[in-house]
């Protein structure tokens, strides 16, 4: 073991040790929080886990084992944990390590997903859950900016400590931000989803929060800009109109004239920084070719979704197994990397990532891992849909839940083009799925919290003394 590795392990073990330690005591909310945060900066990445795999499966033993966990939607996760066994266990037995890996990897994302949901049941105001969410995106957007100071190729290092060294950008030839979660297109789905979520906290912030708001705003617009990722881009986009639809209430056709011109700047001047000020302004170059294609395929994918539809013809209903062998492993296992050879119309050497959730999922796991997968996604809309059909007093809260309507239908877009599940990146992962939970969880709030009652306003307080004094007395 080198010594980058025994202090990345050791790092490892304290994070657990800490939140296990938190978790034990009566902090359980604040230990959650905090792995919810340390989500997109893994400490300790190994092709059988990293840090916040660990942590969530050890925060969630804890939270079982000790009675304070609230569970939800289980038939949903129980369905993807079953679709994933049955092709898990239809797969080739040569792989079959990697399988049960890649199952452990993903299936903590599930866990994350309960971990989040009694968080946002268990705080005593709904505004924590998108502090959360506000103090990760200001992590990430921090990340980012120092990113950009390293340039193209290069990665940020603090302090010139080698063990705490930032992911590597795109190449010269290819500069694209890479940011927290290791990929342009993870971090550019982070960066549009968060800039929704901060432009509803931005209509009901006030003072120096909505000032910070502003901020991260700015910090996310620049940082989707330089990933160069045109499906993020174009999905905010179009989900900005949307926004303002669903948010007219709130905001009155004055303020929705002013949040169009007001966005419509700050994107611009995003992007003005990023083009002229930083090494990552292509964004745009590669907007003029988005809508070219071959045979109805984007080009940029000309080369990955055929094989994964003939890979996927090969075995529809169980795919390959949950592990996807990339090329550069079966390399290093002195494997042959040829197939498909005998179709003629294909000629790629080892079918990499499709780049497309769908066919990733059909690829691997097949139909019956790719149904309760969108299903789970399909199930969290229906449920958030139901609860802004409940009569509610509490504008902030049913604006957070109303959110989830415009974030899930914007992830499942976007995930034609990138599959968010894979093993490199599985942080991407667990932060969809806390997202889910927290989304879900606030939309339960109005139901009996986990653990104790909610804490009461002192105007409830105030009421429920006032019709006490008129109760007749109970003999």
């Amino acid at each position: 073991m080198t010594s980058s590795a025994a202090w990345d392990l050791a790092f490892g073990i304290i994070a657990v040790l800490f939140i296990f330690a938190f978790a034990v005591g009566a902090r359980r909310t604040l230990a959650i929080g905090a792995l919810l945060i340390l989500i997109p900066f893994q400490m300790v990445e190994t092709r059988y886990g990293s840090s916040s795999v660990l942590m969530a499966y050890a925060l969630g033993a804890v939270s079982i084992l000790t009675g304070g966990i609230k569970l939800r939607m289980l038939p949903a996760l129980g369905l993807i944990v079953l679709g994933y066994f049955v092709s898990f266990a239809m797969a080739d037995r040569v792989n079959l390590l990697m399988h049960a890996v890649e199952m452990f990897q993903f299936f903590s994302a599930l866990v994350v997903f309960l971990l989040a949901y009694n968080f946002a049941r268990s705080v005593e105001t709904e505004r924590s859950v998108l502090d959360v969410l506000l103090v990760i995106n200001a992590l990430a957007g921090a990340y980012c900016a120092l990113q950009l100071t390293a340039g193209p190729g290069e990665r940020f290092t603090p302090f010139g400590i080698e063990s705490l060294a930032f992911n590597v950008n795109r190449n010269p030839d290819d500069p694209r931000l890479v940011g927290p979660f290791g990929n342009p297109g993870s971090t550019a789905g982070y960066f549009t989803l968060m800039t929704l979520v901060c432009a509803v906290e931005y209509i009901f912030a006030r003072g120096r929060r909505k000032l910070m708001v502003q901020l991260l705003i700015g910090l996310n617009l620049l940082g989707l800009v330089a990933t160069g990722n045109r499906t993020g881009f174009l999905i905010l986009v179009a989900m900005f109109p949307v926004f303002l639809y669903v948010f007219r209430r709130e905001l009155g056709a004055k303020r929705i004239t002013t949040y169009l011109i007001g966005g419509v700047a700050a994107l611009a001047i995003a992007s003005a920084v990023a083009v002229f000020y930083t090494d990552f302004g292509r964004m745009f170059q590669r907007l003029d070719k988005v809508t070219e294609t071959e045979a109805g395929v984007p080009t940029t994918r000309s080369e990955t979704w055929p094989v994964a539809i003939e890979k996927f013809k090969q075995d529809p209903w169980f795919g390959d197994g949950p592990y996807f062998p990339k090329a550069e492993a079966l390399a290093e296992k002195g494997e042959l990397r040829v197939e498909f050879e005998e179709l003629g119309e294909l000629t790629t050497a080892f079918d990499p990532y499709p780049h497309s959730l769908y066919l990733y999922l059909l690829r691997t796991v097949g139909i019956i891992g790719l149904v309760p997968v969108v299903g789970f996604f399909l199930w969290t809309w229906r449920v958030l849909y139901a609860a802004t059909q409940r009569e509610t007093p509490d504008q902030y809260r049913f604006a957070i839940v109303r959110l989830g309507l415009l974030v899930i239908p914007a992830f499942l877009v976007a995930q034609i083009t990138l599959e968010f599940n894979r093993s490199d990146t599985m942080d991407y992962a667990q932060f969809i799925f806390a997202l889910m939970g927290l989304l879900v969880g606030t939309s339960d709030r109005d139901r009996q919290p986990v653990g104790a009652s909610r804490a009461v306003s002192l105007p409830e307080r105030r009421l429920r003394g006032e019709l006490g004094r008129h109760e007749p007395a109970v003999r």
